[in-house]
């Protein structure tokens, strides 16, 4: 089986735009296990020793950057994050180096994920490079996702807050799911996130 040890050529994007109108206060900045969220999630990343990790910011530009001081990733601000999700993805694919032949997305506030939730994620990418692998839990998809380069093209006109699920379903290069419970885990409302267990 493929390792991420061969994967320099996959990027990474967290998505930390949003508003979290929902929850109230920003959810990047909230602490989880004694950690600030957004820092955890890049952290996550980090370790997985990709080819850059870009941090799509915009509502709390300033305390996510603050948060991430000293950590070795690169900042996409998105003006005009209150357009939706489609927007920001847009944005940290238009940060995407040459040389990537692959995007990881991350959301900020999927709090349980793990390492080694997203190894599973880069082998199934690594044995089918062409192939959009997704994560799956109970009857959804969604991300942590990994876009081939093959999307790039596609992604840059996304619009709005419906993020990426239909350019995926009709993706001509196929797609692969892989099973990752940690995935439903979310921080949107006061109480959802709390000590794993």
């Amino acid at each position: 089986m493929a390792t991420t040890e061969a994967a320099p050529n996959l990027g990474a994007i967290l998505l930390a735009a949003g508003g979290s109108s929902r929850l109230g206060r920003p959810k990047q900045l909230e602490i989880i296990d004694g950690q600030v969220l957004i820092a955890r999630q890049a952290q996550l990343l980090l370790d997985l020793h990709l080819a850059c990790v870009v941090v799509v910011t915009g509502a709390v530009e300033h305390g996510v950057r603050k948060a991430l001081k000293g950590l070795p990733v690169e900042f996409a601000h998105q003006d005009d994050w209150a357009r939706g999700m489609g927007r920001s993805i847009a944005r940290g694919i238009e940060a995407m180096p040459e040389r990537v032949r692959g995007a990881l997305l991350l959301l900020c506030d999927q709090w349980r994920l793990e390492q080694a939730d997203l190894k599973k994620l880069i082998e199934s990418w690594l044995s089918a490079p062409q192939k959009a692998v997704i994560s799956t839990w109970d009857d959804s998809s969604g991300p942590p996702v990994i876009f081939p380069r093959a999307m790039f093209q596609r992604l840059l006109r996304l619009q709005g807050d419906r993020g990426a699920r239909q350019l995926l379903k009709h993706y001509a290069g196929g797609t692969e799911r892989v099973t990752m419970a940690n995935a439903a885990f979310d921080l949107d409302q006061p109480g959802d996130a709390g000590t794993k267990s």
